[in-house]
């Protein structure tokens, strides 16, 4: 009896078991899906939050090229508008030289041909010269340097026909400056030795003389000291045409525009110093910085 009903009960722990075992297995696949599914989710999430902030990083640094690329075009559109204006001042102010220089030649002729009227052609010729050259050079942002002097020679030897060979002139080169090789902007110096003669030898008679020297100054910059013996006076020949024919003083003030303009386009330190001489003799000391490229 006893034996019995401990089989009957080890019988009934044996089927509970075989069920709860059953059971057990027919839900295993739904847990392992839910648990598959899970940490898919997690996954997810996880790279979710991982690429968040790469997006984010990204976009960031995409809109901040693009901002710079925008930004930098914008500035070099705004650099090439002021360098166009820049150019054209130039030019004007070149244009407006250039009636200014003739004016001053055509004046000198009119006095020489009321002087000297056998040598009128020969100084007509040397004008028409220097007309060329100013007009080529008016349209060239740098010229070489030597054939800025030899123009500036050929307005020299026009001016001492005029007057008669009343004054001598030397120019000069230091040792260090290669004068092949540079190249200057054009028309800086000629009006420096256009008023030395016009309103200093013209007025000093005999014994008149002009020496120029260059010399190198520094990587970018050359300098050109004119030096006159000559005596400034307020008086005008009956001959100057400035007397019948309204005109306006324009050279040195033009210059001076001229060289702010070729500072600013070219970050150089161009700039001229009128001084009176230091060894007490009369007339004027010009001491002119121009930039020069090779």
């Amino acid at each position: 009896m006893c034996f019995l009903v401990l089989n009957l009960v080890g019988l009934g722990f044996f089927n509970n078991c075989f069920i709860s075992g059953v059971l057990l297995f027919q839900s295993s696949p739904a847990t392992l899906s839910s648990l598959v599914e899970q940490q898919n989710e997690q996954v997810q999430r996880a790279l979710i939050m991982v690429l968040i902030p790469v997006v984010v990083a990204f976009s960031f640094i995409v809109f901040v090229f693009y901002r710079s690329k925008r930004e930098t075009f914008f500035k070099h559109h705004e650099a090439n508008l002021k360098l166009s204006i820049a150019e054209g001042e130039l030019k004007a102010l070149r244009a407006q030289m250039s009636p200014h220089f003739i004016f001053n030649c055509l004046n000198s002729i009119h006095h020489y041909m009321h002087t000297n009227q056998a040598q009128a052609g020969e100084y007509l010729v040397k004008f028409s010269q220097l007309i060329r050259h100013t007009l080529e050079s008016s349209a060239l942002r740098m010229v070489p340097l030597m054939d800025e002097v030899e123009a500036n020679i050929n307005y020299i030897r026009l001016e001492q026909l005029r007057l008669n060979h009343s004054f001598d002139f030397q120019i000069q080169f230091s040792d260090d400056l290669s004068v092949e090789k540079i190249n200057i902007p054009p028309m800086l110096i000629q009006p420096f030795i256009e008023n030395s003669i016009w309103h200093g030898l013209n007025q000093a008679g005999e014994g008149g003389r002009i020496d120029i020297l260059f010399s190198k100054l520094d990587d970018r910059h050359l300098q050109c000291v004119i030096e006159d013996n000559g005596k400034e006076t307020e008086g005008k020949s009956e001959l100057d045409l400035s007397r019948v024919v309204k005109k306006t003083s324009m050279g040195m003030s033009l210059i001076q525009e001229r060289i702010n303009i070729i500072n600013s386009l070219n970050k150089t330190k161009a700039k001229f110093e009128i001084q009176f001489r230091a060894d007490g003799k009369t007339g004027k000391r010009i001491v002119l910085v121009i930039p020069y490229e090779d």
